[in-house]
């Protein structure tokens, strides 16, 4: 009798609003386990970075449940499909927080899907680190229960700014899909040539949904005279790209992309077309960045899935180790103590330190990598390089 007055009181708390969804229902869901869940881009555009996140994940929590879970409690984990597509991850996020209660929440794939998703998190309280968003408006809307892990979209196109500088070019074209995260990081292609006096002769966005035939983009900043072309893209609209620049012969002294040039198959699907392009990594798997842990981390994801893991995975085990360290520190499941603690901890992780300012940003250095003799090989900031810039890029037909 007691028992069922409990539960009718617990239903009608949730109900009246003041149990909130998640807060420390690893006490109140009758087992010993807690549940961890999120929607990521199993299927979609995003599947392939995605997959990144969700091969860190899995591996993350075998290993924590193996050493014994969080604060005694087994991991249950729940990774749902969003298919890459902004409502359909709005739907899944209420799901797991209303109907599933999760005690903890990760974050989806791309800056415009978390920003969207947010606003549900933000209304139930379930703080989260966003390690798969980038544009720093996301954390200008006066949010308190969303944090950010890698550098800002803004910074995507610096390195190679520079290097661009270095090199002499004056005229260069930004391009990029018209959606949140390139919208960003264009902002931050034009800031940086404006301070390094390079002039943008075009900068356009093109549909999402109308990806494939860049001809006429292409064929413009050619004929605006443009040096070099900054795409802010994905994987398939970087790879269409560079391979339309070949068939086109169309020559620039740089080609650097964001996100796309980032993912092993992006050197491995373009072989030798993909030499010489330029791209943006939060973090590489080379042991000269130092940070705690790398070594172990690296070989495991290698034996685990057959290959070295890239940015994408490296993040997403930094996001997991912030989130392990958060609730050993909190000392429960409470969304509200878990969010000041995501807010005021200090953690070294695998691709370098967390540590958050007043609107949750954390100060984080991306990497500028050149593909050579294809692999992905730092090449600024210099300290880090390890190789010297092969630019300016090689006509096509010298090649």
């Amino acid at each position: 009798m007691i028992v069922k007055s409990m539960q009718v009181l617990i239903t009608v708390l949730a109900v009246a609003g003041m149990l909130l969804p998640g807060t420390a229902w690893a006490e109140h869901r009758g087992d010993d386990t807690v549940l961890v869940g999120g929607a990521l881009a199993r299927t979609g555009r995003y599947a392939e970075p995605a997959g990144r996140f969700y091969n860190s994940i899995t591996m993350y929590v075998d290993q924590l449940n193996a050493r014994g879970g969080l604060l005694g409690h087994k991991v249950v984990l729940r990774l749902l499909d969003d298919k890459s597509d902004k409502q359909t991850s709005i739907k899944l996020f209420e799901k797991l927080i209303t109907s599933d209660k999760v005690d903890i929440i990760l974050g989806p794939y791309s800056s415009g899907i978390t920003d969207a998703v947010a606003n549900v998190t933000e209304r139930y309280k379930m703080p989260f680190i966003a390690h798969g968003a980038a544009s720093s408006v996301i954390w200008q809307r006066g949010r308190k229960y969303i944090f950010n892990i890698i550098d800002i979209a803004e910074n995507y196109q610096k390195g190679a700014m520079h290097l661009a500088k270095e090199i002499g070019v004056k005229r260069i074209a930004i391009i990029g899909e018209d959606s949140l995260f390139p919208r960003m990081s264009r902002k931050g292609a034009e800031m940086w040539a404006k301070r390094l006096g390079i002039e943008v002769v075009l900068a356009e966005n093109y549909a999402t949904r109308k990806q494939g035939d860049y001809t006429a983009l292409l064929q413009k900043a050619k004929s605006r005279r443009a040096q070099a072309i900054f795409s802010n893209s994905y994987f398939a609209d970087a790879s269409a790209q560079i391979r339309q620049m070949r068939e086109l012969g169309i020559n620039m002294m740089m080609f650097a992309s964001t996100v796309g040039p980032g993912l092993p198959r992006f050197a491995k699907d373009l072989g030798p077309t993909a030499e010489y392009v330029l791209g943006f990594s939060q973090w590489e798997p080379v042991m000269a960045l130092g940070h705690p842990g790398m070594g172990k981390f690296i070989a495991d994801y290698k034996a685990r899935y057959g290959g070295k893991p890239n940015y994408h995975a490296g993040q997403t085990w930094a996001m997991m180790q912030v989130v392990e360290s958060t609730v050993i520190k909190t000392g429960s499941f409470d969304n509200v103590k878990m969010r000041d603690t995501f807010a005021t901890i200090k953690v070294r992780t695998i691709i370098g330190t967390y540590k958050v300012n007043d609107i949750g940003i954390n100060n984080h250095d991306g990497l500028t990598f050149q593909i050579q003799d294809g692999q992905r090989v730092i090449i600024w900031p210099p300290r880090l390089a390890q190789a010297k810039p092969r630019l300016p890029m090689p006509k096509w037909s010298d090649r």
